[in-house]
């Protein structure tokens, strides 16, 4: 299911996170090239974003969790809307579509990234949240609903690391404009105590708690935005050491094939370095979204170069000490042949009927986590 608000809140996802030129914001250091490497990862550390499941429906869920199933991927990330679960101040919960993604999750036996975000009007000051990508204001609230969340789901059988947010360095994910200081001090350091009193309740481990994903963007090119280096010094400059456990980072390179020179991974590595000086060094970073439009409109490529860019990608991340589990974006288009969006056609599958035709960069993907698990199987 698709609507109008989803198509304009995906479009600043993946539509803005570009190869730009070397900005004057220094880079600590060059990502490490051992390309040559065996790939240290299994089906265990890949996975999937499927599209947006909060808005689909069972038999549309499961579809999609069966074709990740295909791949040999393990994780899958899914966001759950604060808004939507909780319109009303001091309201109820509604769990009905939060428990079918979780329900289909366990049955398909994968992973689960749990995205948490988009503060009711409530917990916002009185916002307009209609596009569902206000940043909260009210740490007590927010404690409560990712409390409530942690308490439901963890210890049932499913293995799940909690993402606070998405692309909060963007104005469109984090309205009405990216403040470290807000984020830090009304989602992230509320989101963890909750998530870690309700684990500490049901006597498990804390789970993975990774910094909502960043975008690779900078003011200079997308107005509103600020640097993922600026935003991470901003976490710690407001307290937020000892709150996460990982930080997530969206990988885009745009047009272009992923490469150490980038400016997506040159920001990445200048924040790895912000991490190890706050010691952090063992740290793993979360490719939570990675991944080609196809077509012939403008920021597609060609289904020869997703094939090509999909399977270095593989071996690039890989090879990065840093390098934590990696989720494509996406795994089937939203709409296929559609050269006026590029949000629309980053899958590795065509969205036309079902089974899903695959695209060539799909069994380059396939083939990747196959070889890689024989590998792993013969050591």
């Amino acid at each position: 299911m698709k609507t109008s608000w989803k198509t304009t809140v995906l479009c600043a996802s993946a539509a803005f996170f570009f190869a730009v030129p070397a900005l004057s914001e220094p880079v600590m250091a060059k990502a490490p090239q051992t390309a040559n490497q065996a790939p240290a990862f299994t089906g265990e550390d890949v996975g999937f974003n499927t599209q947006d499941p909060y808005f689909l429906n069972s038999d549309s869920l499961n579809m999609l969790y069966d074709q990740v199933n295909q791949t040999g991927a393990k994780w899958v990330r899914a966001t759950l809307f604060w808004d939507l679960m909780q319109p009303k101040k001091n309201g109820p919960i509604n769990w009905s579509q939060a428990d079918m993604i979780f329900n289909s999750i366990k049955s398909h036996h994968l992973h689960y990234d749990m995205v948490l975000r988009s503060a009711p009007s409530w917990a916002a000051g009185g916002a307009n949240t209609s596009l569902h990508n206000v940043a909260p204001t009210d740490a007590a609230a927010f404690e409560s609903f990712a409390y409530q969340v942690a308490k439901r789901y963890l210890n049932r059988g499913v293995s799940i690391s909690f993402e606070l947010g998405n692309e909060e360095n963007m104005q469109f994910f984090s309205m009405p404009n990216p403040s470290p200081y807000v984020y830090t001090k009304d989602m992230l350091i509320p989101g963890s105590i909750g998530i870690r009193k309700a684990a500490k309740e049901l006597g498990v481990a804390s789970p993975t708690i990774l910094v909502g994903g960043f975008a690779p963007v900078s003011p200079q090119y997308v107005p509103h935005s600020v640097t993922p280096v600026y935003f991470m010094n901003g976490i710690y400059k407001y307290g937020g050491k000892g709150y996460f456990t990982n930080v997530a980072y969206h990988t885009y390179t745009y047009v272009s094939a992923p490469d150490p020179t980038n400016w997506t991974f040159t920001e990445l590595t200048a924040l790895v370095n912000i991490l190890r000086a706050h010691g952090l060094g063992h740290s793993k970073i979360w490719a939570t979204e990675v991944g080609w439009a196809t077509g012939s409109g403008n920021g597609e490529i060609s289904l020869s170069d997703q094939a090509q860019f999909t399977g270095e990608e593989f071996k690039y991340w890989f090879s990065l000490p840093y390098a934590g589990p990696m989720i494509w974006y996406e795994l089937v288009d939203n709409q296929s042949y559609d050269n006026s969006n590029r949000e629309n056609t980053f899958g590795l599958m065509y969205n036309s009927t079902y089974p899903y035709p695959p695209k060539p960069a799909y069994k380059v993907f396939v083939d990747a986590i196959k070889k890689a698990d024989q590998q792993a199987n013969h050591k």
